[in-house]
């Protein structure tokens, strides 16, 4: 018997990441848990800086080095992570998974408005949750119960 319940709501925050209870799920007796998206708010300094022509040449040198060793471009090392960044934009440098739930966060939690924390980082998907989490906030604290409990059966 396969279940699965669809939940889509913040459950917590641990540090500077936020769970998202993505679903619960039962595939028979024997495996059974919860999924969540777990997103990390990026301040605007971050977020400015991370734009900046020596941090995008930083964090694409890896790819230009081996796009040059396969003879897949001629471009310097600033034009080839500037066309990187002007061809996928934000998503070039961080994780947009769960970008749906963003606003959700910033209505739970309204000092994370766009202004100062424009975009979100997914850090992790999937069976993130364990039933002894110590959470600094919970948001939502019957769907943690529900969570624990499904966590630690068996």
């Amino acid at each position: 018997m396969k279940e699965e319940k669809s939940i889509k709501k913040l459950v917590g925050r641990i540090g500077d990441t936020y769970y998202v209870c993505d679903c619960i799920f039962r595939y028979g007796n024997i495996f059974h848990g919860a999924t969540a998206t777990v997103l990390c708010p990026v301040s605007r300094e971050n977020y400015e800086y991370s734009q900046e022509t020596d941090q995008l040449k930083e964090r694409f040198e890896d790819l230009w080095r081996t796009a040059v060793i396969d003879g897949g471009t001629d471009q310097s090392l600033e034009d080839y992570a500037q066309e990187i960044f002007d061809v996928d934009g934000d998503e070039a440098l961080w994780d947009f998974s769960g970008h749906e739930y963003w606003d959700m966060i910033r209505q739970a939690v309204p000092e994370l408005a766009k202004e100062d924390y424009p975009v979100f980082d997914c850090v992790r998907s999937g069976r993130s949750f364990s039933y002894n989490m110590e959470w600094d906030e919970i948001y939502d604290r019957e769907l943690w119960k529900c969570i624990q409990e499904v966590e630690e059966e068996g």
